[in-house]
């Protein structure tokens, strides 16, 4: 499923910065921005409760999902049919996360 259009988050009333936070919080909290719009990004969330709120929600629910599979592995026969399906949705996050680790 892909993000909600940018005009469909500016209608329920958020600021286009707010939006920017909901799009790339993920790529954000992954270094995977550019310097500047890191530095855009943490600017807005340091002085927007609502961004603030779900940043920390995010980034605590990544680091414990990251928790979870150093704790519990995962079978060979799961990663690679996650790897197929991510693979075939155009991601590739899957290779970027398995030569980090």
């Amino acid at each position: 499923m892909s993000a909600p259009a940018r005009t469909q988050l500016e209608g329920l009333g958020l600021s286009s910065t707010c939006v920017d936070v909901l799009r790339h919080l993920w790529d954000y909290l992954d270094d995977e921005i550019t310097p500047e719009g890191a530095a855009r990004l943490r600017a807005h969330i340091e002085s927007c409760a609502q961004c603030h709120e779900y940043e920390a929600y995010q980034s605590c629910f990544l680091e414990s999902l990251a928790k979870l599979r150093r704790e519990l592995g995962a079978p060979k026969s799961l990663r690679d049919r996650l790897a197929e399906k991510l693979r075939g949705e155009g991601c590739r996050c899957w290779e970027q996360a398995r030569s980090r680790h």
